[in-house]
């Protein structure tokens, strides 16, 4: 793997398991909540397949990254500009293509010139790849500082989880740059923690609960998960930790989801 030029912010890539395991819900609420908290940050969905972030960002932007992608020559802050869309504060959001299952897939030297063109724009560039180890995902791993790998307690989902970490290592993803979420959490585990870390062999970063109920809520109401719920706790504390934010004592914690 090439040698990464750090020219300014931190790419942070989050990767479902397998469909289902909610990284999409969790990378939209983690780059809203460090906006919150005065960072400049981009949510962008690589994932070409379901490009779920458009719906629950509620981006009205015709354009996706496919037009970043296949404009490198002219991408530079003005033509940036009239791709993403935004409306709450320091963050801005460029979609998946509209349409699903898309034939073209970028190669890896698109995906690395356009995210080391987000990395000198945005403090945090946090990055949807879609599920499992798809293609689009490995062309970018050059530029993706940290990768959170979320999965749920089913046993397709930690087999595969445990794969995609395997092979990661195998192609010099070292297992330092990944970070294991386990969501959905049930009250009562069949494991403990220190079980699942010694089955999949790298630490668990978080955990968050299963609050089905409060997401459908949000969603139906076209938001975000609102401060009280138990989920949208999780996701803030979640958040403080991934942008390394440190909170003022004294002071309520300012939090998106409310």
């Amino acid at each position: 793997m090439r040698e990464r030029l750090r020219q300014k912010g931190r790419i942070i890539g989050f990767l479902s398991a397998k469909g289902g395991c909610g990284a999409t819900t969790i990378a939209c609420h983690i780059a809203a909540e460090i906006g919150r908290h005065g960072r400049n940050v981009l949510l962008a969905d690589m994932d070409l397949d379901a490009g779920m972030v458009r719906f629950l960002m509620k981006s009205k932007s015709p354009y996706s990254v496919l037009d970043a992608l296949n404009n490198l020559h002219r991408l530079d802050q003005n033509y940036w500009n009239a791709l993403i869309s935004n409306g709450l504060p320091g963050l801005e959001v460029i979609c998946g293509p509209q349409t699903l299952a898309s034939r073209q897939q970028p190669n890896q030297e698109q995906m690395l010139n356009m995210l080391t063109f987000c990395r000198g724009q945005y403090d945090f560039s946090i990055v949807d790849l879609g599920r499992s180890l798809n293609m689009t995902a490995m062309n970018a791993l050059d530029e993706i500082d940290e990768t959170y790998l979320v999965t749920t307690l089913d046993v397709p989902a930690l087999h595969q989880s445990k794969q995609i970490i395997q092979s990661l290592s195998n192609v010099g993803y070292g297992r330092e740059r990944l970070r294991l979420v386990l969501n959905r959490m049930p009250q009562r585990l069949d494991v403990t923690p220190d079980e699942l870390e010694k089955m999949m062999s790298l630490p668990v970063f978080a955990t968050l609960p299963n609050d089905y109920p409060s997401l459908y809520e949000s969603y139906s109401e076209g938001s975000l998960l609102p401060a009280g719920s138990r989920l949208g706790k999780e996701l803030a504390r979640m958040a403080i930790k991934v942008g390394g934010i440190q909170e003022e004592k004294g002071k309520k914690k300012f939090s998106l989801f409310g």
